[in-house]
């Protein structure tokens, strides 16, 4: 073993302690016979401890072709893994995968410096592909990561899509006042597994994290609002009192960003003034989609370069629509119905013919849960149809965080006593939607 000043030594009472940590007996090669002497290579003890446990449990055996994604500048894993035993063993740096074929490891480690390369790279999901491409079914894949929450902990194995995760444990890192976390996944025995949307979303698989989370969310508003419906869209009091997920989270282990504004009228009603401005984004770079049917507002996003604009209605199915635009008192309403256009006997509304989507059929298509989603939806009532329609399909759960407007029937404000005749719902029907919503386990905040 080389010898090096770049490496920590140790004292005879701080080796022992490190083979005693993982339960087993000095190792036959490369210990000098003076246990006294502090030329032992700190790294190296670590991770021959490592190796050794990983065999004891089943993960690693002396027949495995093993790969060492490179974390100490010595070498020191593959010289401890081939202490341990094992003689098929590779060390590579960082991304350079391309000289393996298909399925070629049966075992491959990343170590705590390693695993810093995830954060460090603009694509981890393009790793996280490699090495599943690499890896033979069946074969294991150990990754020593420092977690900072358990959010990011469950995007990170979601990032290795062709495994499932076997176990993982909190141990001791490199350096004593650290820890890490040690992380056993398995390649699958097939080509694929099964991502069975609507299996992942029910009810009674919601992960503790997330209702960690969903307990740390601003509390909902049992009591009705009594503003006037106009001031109370106007009052920014309650974005200020947004808890946003990325104050709680690290996003670091995401593939994508994604930001879709359901119902987005002009650019500064809620992109440009919100979004943009206020959203906790952590440097990322989110795609932005606004989906709004209303052809008045589309010219404005032609000159917005960074916005994808889908000029469509969100629906619970692909077809043709009567869209609402303006009342008799040029009021916006955007409500959407399906018939032939019509006059609404109520508001006299304008009529338009548009075409509408299934919007939760073009989530699950163009998104997964290695992305991240924030989703603004504000559409006029239609959230009675399209949550029923995300919730029963699954595509809830790629939705990250969720700012929801519930439109019911509010107090009338020249007239005591009445209400508006708009949505046939009541602020009890919607402060229910909201509950079960975070029952459910969804991260939804009640946006006015």
């Amino acid at each position: 073993m080389k010898e090096s000043t770049s490496f920590p030594r140790l004292k005879n009472d701080d080796v022992l302690n490190i083979l005693d940590k993982y339960g087993i007996s000095p190792p036959t090669k490369g210990l000098p016979r003076d246990r006294s002497e502090a030329a032992v290579h700190y790294y190296y003890y670590y991770y021959y401890g490592v190796f050794q446990h990983l065999a004891q449990e089943g993960y690693l055996s002396t027949t495995s072709r093993s790969l060492c994604i490179r974390g100490t500048k010595l070498d020191q894993e593959v010289n401890a893994l081939k202490n341990a035993g094992i003689s098929d063993v590779i060390m590579i740096s960082g991304q350079s995968f391309d000289r393996f074929g298909n399925n070629t490891f049966d075992f491959a480690f990343f170590g705590p410096r390693t695993s810093q390369d995830f954060v460090l790279v603009d694509q981890p999901f393009e790793i996280a592909s490699e090495v599943c491409r690499i890896l033979r079914h069946g074969g294991y894949l150990v990754v020593h990561i420092a977690v900072k929450d358990e959010y990011s902990f469950n995007s990170f194995v979601s990032l290795f899509t062709c495994c499932r995760l076997t176990t993982f444990r909190d141990i001791k890192g490199l350096n004593s006042t650290s820890s890490l976390r040690e992380v056993v996944l398995r390649k699958s025995l097939e080509d694929s597994i099964s991502d069975d949307i609507a299996q992942r979303c029910d009810n009674n698989t919601v992960p503790e994290y997330k209702r960690d989370l969903i307990g740390d969310l601003e509390p909902l508003e049992e009591k009705e609002p009594t503003e006037d419906w106009t001031e109370q869209g106007k009052n920014r009091e309650s974005i200020r009192l947004f808890r946003y997920l990325p104050t709680m989270v690290d996003l670091i282990y995401k593939r994508r960003y994604i930001y879709i504004d359901l119902g987005a009228r002009t650019y500064d009603s809620t992109i440009g003034n919100w979004f943009k401005k206020l959203y906790p984004k952590q440097n990322k770079n989110f795609e932005i989609f606004a989906i709004e049917a209303d052809k008045s507002f589309h010219e404005e996003y032609e000159r917005k370069k960074d916005v994808t604009l889908l000029p469509y209605a969100a629906w619970i199915r692909n077809e043709t629509l009567v869209f609402g635009t303006r009342n008799k008192k040029r009021e916006y309403t955007g409500r959407i119905q399906s018939g032939q256009p019509q006059v609404l006997q109520d508001y006299k509304e304008e009529q338009n013919v548009v075409q509408a989507f299934d919007f939760a059929g073009w989530l699950i298509r163009s998104f997964s849960k290695q992305d991240f989603v924030v989703l603004k939806m504000d559409v006029e009532g239609t959230e009675m149809d399209l949550i029923p329609r995300l919730v029963k399909s699954g595509a809830i759960c790629l939705i990250d965080e969720l700012f929801l407007e519930c439109h019911y029937d509010r107090w009338v404000k020249c007239c005591s006593g009445k209400r508006t005749k708009r949505y046939n719902s009541t602020y009890d029907q919607c402060f229910n939607l909201f509950s079960k919503l975070r029952q459910a386990g969804s991260l939804v905040h009640q946006w006015w």
